[in-house]
């Protein structure tokens, strides 16, 4: 479901999920820590990187778009679609490495759960 260097996701509607160096610079200002562990750490994002990692994907189409509001229209996306935060990571992930970042290096494994009982401080 990817649309060119994007990827497709239907919260509140349709959107599209996209980073670039940008959205990346601007995650790592908000969440306070550098990326540079990111292919590591994929698959063991805390409650409030993964709310901010959908708010950097997403800002180029919105950028009324806040890390509160992406909140609810997560909130909106588990309760009312049925479907659950993991699903929702995938589809950053495959975004993430469309643009090239996030790819894991040669023997690295990409199976580790999210992480379900931390957040990372705001």
């Amino acid at each position: 479901m990817a649309e060119g260097r994007s990827v497709l996701v239907t919260l509140d509607k349709e959107r599209h999920l996209r980073y670039n160096f940008n959205a990346l610079a601007d995650l790592e200002q908000v969440l306070g820590f550098s990326l540079a562990s990111l292919p590591q750490q994929l698959d063991r994002l805390g409650l409030n990187t993964v709310r901010c990692f959908l708010w950097a994907g997403l800002k180029h189409e919105d950028a009324t778009l806040t890390p509160a509001r992406v909140g609810d229209l997560i909130q909106t996306y588990v309760v009312e679609q049925g479907s659950d935060v993991v699903a929702l990571a995938a589809k950053m992930k495959e975004a993430l490495e469309l643009a090239g970042y996030g790819k894991p290096k040669a023997g690295e494994s990409t199976a580790a759960p999210l992480a379900t009982g931390s957040a990372t401080p705001n």
